[in-house]
């Protein structure tokens, strides 16, 4: 068996005709990878290149299940991906309806030197934003082929996920199945208000040390201070595949 049959097969089942959609949001994947001491990139932010190739297959594998895949500005100023799914077999990414890129950009720090600007391999990314963004910098960005959609904000002074989440499942976005791939306050935000419906982490066999960025938790704080704080929801039907050198983890959200 090929990877990419393997990584088909371990996939699949998830993203079934008989995956049970939501009726006021997205059906959401949340995945990363991370080291076996839980970071998902360096000191600052520092994109860290944890992913084996095979791993790295799995994950492009996965956008093709998906309508859209967010990141935060973050992710967009640090790694500058493309969010496409190219690591396919036999041209197929050619043939298949790329996923939307979705960006959470509260202050529009959108580089115009972005990929997702500037490569013809990528779509043009909606950017969500607070509603008193720089109309200015809206401007900028949307004359670049950005589309900047202003959306509510929390009681924390972030932008409400729900609101997101809503206006992204209705028309005209009709997003129903959602990649969410990082950084580490989207992974923390969507965790602690229980919007994951699967869960996918990629576990690469290396220690990248304290200084780095955790997916979850304060490095500075005590385990009590962050179980504390970080009331996140558990898992079942949790399942383990090998690839490559890497263990992927994939579990339901109870």
């Amino acid at each position: 068996m090929s990877i990419h049959e393997k990584v088909k097969s371990f996939l699949s089942p998830y993203y079934s005709k008989e995956t049970i959609l939501k009726d006021n949001r997205p059906f959401i994947t949340l995945t990363y990878a991370q080291s076996l001491d839980g970071k998902i990139s360096g000191k600052g932010g520092k994109q860290l290149r944890l992913s084996c190739e095979e791993s790295m297959i799995m994950t492009h594998r996965l956008r093709t299940y998906h309508d859209g895949i967010m990141v935060g500005i973050g992710t967009i100023i640090n790694d500058d991906p493309r969010l496409t799914a190219r690591l396919l077999e036999n041209g197929e990414e050619s043939k298949i309806n790329q996923p939307q890129p979705i960006i959470l950009d509260s202050e529009l720090r959108f580089p115009l030197s972005a990929k997702l600007l500037t490569s013809n391999e990528c779509k043009s990314p909606w950017i969500f934003t607070s509603q008193n963004c720089d109309d200015e910098k809206r401007k900028v960005l949307e004359q670049s082929g950005a589309k900047v959609i202003p959306i509510d904000s929390d009681q924390d002074g972030q932008l409400s996920l729900m609101h997101l989440l809503s206006i992204l499942h209705n028309q005209p976005f009709s997003i129903k199945h959602l990649m969410v791939e990082g950084g580490a306050r989207i992974i923390q935000s969507f965790l602690r208000n229980e919007l994951i419906d699967l869960l996918i982490i990629t576990i690469a066999p290396v220690f990248v040390g304290p200084e780095a960025v955790s997916a979850t938790g304060d490095n500075r704080k005590t385990i009590k201070e962050n179980e504390a704080e970080n009331i996140f929801p558990n898992l079942e039907s949790v399942k383990y595949e090998q690839l490559g050198k890497d263990i992927i983890m994939i579990a339901n959200i109870v």
